[in-house]
């Protein structure tokens, strides 16, 4: 082996032993099969021959028989009163015409002779009837053995005697070796195309089979290797077909679970660099705060011991305010565990959140109105979270509002949904933020906007609308206010 190369492994060996372990599997099938179907067409058609076959043999002995019967006729010297004289030669010729005994019968059925070593026969009474009736007689499932008589005639076509051949097993056996052979050949060729046949039809059926079905097993591997894009041609309804569609659809959804475990850790990095990032600045001050507390303290200097007390209390309650945001956005992730719904109707609901706002709209010089029409459908929702959803576009709305501006609060039915909106007249988003106002921490870059809130209301409230199956859209104009749109499907 060539230094630096490695012998051939890997799924394409694999594949290739499988392709052809499969190959022989169904090939040995096939073979047996036709082998069986061609050997059982064989002996069925012998046994429904063999009473056709057996007179045939009949007929082919009677044939003989009469044939050699003739040739006595002719070469014998048959006398006036029935005596036949045969010759040397003759009478050794006629030893060799039948591999059975055979004698000769003077005109009465007597025995007169038996060319060769055997004995005289005892001739059937069935040989005499017929030996009486001048017919050539042959009786294959006769005792004994069977027999054979023909009939000698004189020149005056009067019986002169006759040939018997008695028993005859050794005459059917040379006249049935060459049938028999035959059916050997016979069954040699048909077993050979047989064969030949199974391992065609095995090789084709193997490579029309297997063919997707290694498709299939490329599929899973790649599958196992980290590849979850590649997809099966889903051509037939067959079980290959569905087995294909299965294997596309099981792919596809490993696919989104790998997706949603990279999303989720993705996630989970941010989450962790973003906590840890905004935490640690309240943390940071929380602790000089605190630090300088205990040196006030230290000095007696009560009144700044307060403050610092106070400004340690507004760091942490934002830091529980960020923690909590946090925890309501990793619960809307699973929206089927985090709602609770119930009927919930959105006129009242929308008219409660107005009130609760009211007074702080009122402390920053903000015109608030709140529009609820009648008639508004109730919705299968999670009432709490629609609360916090309306409650963070509105305080978003506050902070980006100036005092002697105004923020509307409102909600239509259209279409098929209900929509609540939020306008205000504050100083809008730019086109270049917009995409990008829902997502965690984004606070803008506007002098308003640094370092106010959490960076995660409008992703709650976005989230919340999602969850529901709704949407949450913003439309802005740098100046003249931003309108954000809730819409939740009125058929829940």
């Amino acid at each position: 082996m060539t230094p630096g190369t490695e012998p051939a492994s890997g799924p394409s060996a694999d594949e290739g032993r499988r392709s052809s372990s499969a190959f022989w599997k169904v090939a040995a099938v096939l073979v047996g099969a036709q082998v069986a179907t061609a050997l059982l067409a064989v002996v069925l058609s012998g046994v429904f021959a063999q009473d056709r076959s057996a007179e045939l043999l009949a007929g082919t002995l009677r044939l003989r028989l009469d044939a050699v019967a003739e040739e006595v006729e002719a070469r014998a010297d048959i006398g006036p009163f029935g005596d036949v004289a045969l010759g040397d030669r003759l009478r050794a010729d006629l030893g060799t015409r039948f591999p059975d005994p055979l004698s000769l019968l003077d005109e009465a059925g007597a025995p007169v002779e038996t060319f060769g070593d055997a004995p005289l026969p005892d001739v059937p009474v069935d040989a005499l009837d017929a030996l009486d009736a001048g017919r050539v007689e042959v009786d294959l499932n006769a005792p004994g053995g069977g027999w054979g008589l023909a009939p000698i005639l004189a020149p005056d076509g009067l019986p002169a005697g006759a040939l018997l051949v008695r028993p005859l097993a050794g005459t059917v056996a040379e006249e049935r070796s060459g049938t028999v052979r035959t059916f050997w050949q016979a069954t040699g060729i048909t077993v050979v195309v047989a064969v030949a046949l199974a391992l065609l039809l095995g090789a084709l059926f193997t490579s029309r089979l297997l063919r997707p079905v290694r498709e299939v097993t490329r599929r899973v591997e790649r599958l196992g290797e980290g590849d979850y894009a590649d997809r099966l041609p889903e051509a037939g309804t067959d079980e290959l077909g569905r087995l294909a569609r299965a294997v596309n659809d099981m792919a596809a959804r490993v696919e989104a679970s790998i997706q949603s475990l990279r999303d989720t850790d993705r996630l989970r990095r941010e989450l962790v660099a973003n906590v840890g990032h905004d935490l640690r600045t309240p943390l940071a001050a929380l602790r000089v705060t605190l630090d300088e507390a205990e040196r006030f303290a230290g000095e007696g200097r009560t009144a700044d011991v307060e403050e610092a007390v106070a400004a340690a209390r507004r760091q942490a309650e934002g830091a529980a305010t960020l923690v909590a945001d946090l925890f309501e956005l990793s619960v809307l992730d699973r929206p089927d565990q985090a709602l609770r719904l119930d009927p919930v109707p959105v006129g009242e609901l929308v008219a409660d959140v107005g009130r609760q706002h009211a007074r702080a709209f009122a402390a920053a010089g903000i015109t608030f109105e709140v529009d609820v029409p009648t008639g508004l459908p109730v919705v299968l929702a999670d009432g709490a979270r629609l609360v916090r959803a309306l409650s963070n576009l509105l305080d978003n709305a506050r902070r980006h509002t100036a005092a002697g501006g105004s923020v509307r609060l409102g909600a239509l039915v259209a279409a098929d949904a209900v929509v609540v909106e939020v306008a205000d007249t504050g100083e809008g988003i730019p086109a270049d933020a917009l995409p990008h106002v829902f997502e965690r921490y984004y606070r803008g870059d506007g002098p308003r906007t640094r370092g106010t809130g959490t960076g995660l209301g409008l992703a709650i409230a976005r989230a919340v609308a999602e969850a529901h199956g709704g949407a949450l859209a913003v439309q802005s104009e740098v100046g003249e206010g931003t309108t954000f749109r809730l819409s939740l499907s009125a058929e829940r």
